[in-house]
């Protein structure tokens, strides 16, 4: 399954649930719905408890927002020594 994206927005947060595979080559909508969350100048959140996979691409798309003021939740444990390495291999180049 690709991944599919749900959008939830309360007054202060926009938290976008993710569901199935993440993969780098199909983040365009949830791109686009980050942009549309910092435009109205609202917290960020990712919700990752129904990701089943996620690739390369994903993991360097999901380390990148961390830095950018998205927190994510419920994140799967063994992602984060992924999310952080590639961190550290976009800041060497």
């Amino acid at each position: 399954m690709v991944m599919r994206l749900r959008s939830t927005d309360s007054p202060a947060i926009v938290r976008l649930s993710l569901l199935g595979k993440v993969a780098g080559g199909a983040l365009g909508e949830l791109r686009r719905q980050i942009r549309k969350a910092r435009k109205s100048q609202k917290a960020i959140a990712i919700d990752l408890s129904e990701v089943t996979l996620v690739d390369e691409g994903g993991v360097a798309f999901l380390a990148q927002q961390t830095g950018d003021n998205v927190r994510l939740i419920n994140c799967p444990e063994y992602l984060a020594p992924w999310m952080e390495r590639a961190s550290r291999s976009a800041r060497r180049s």
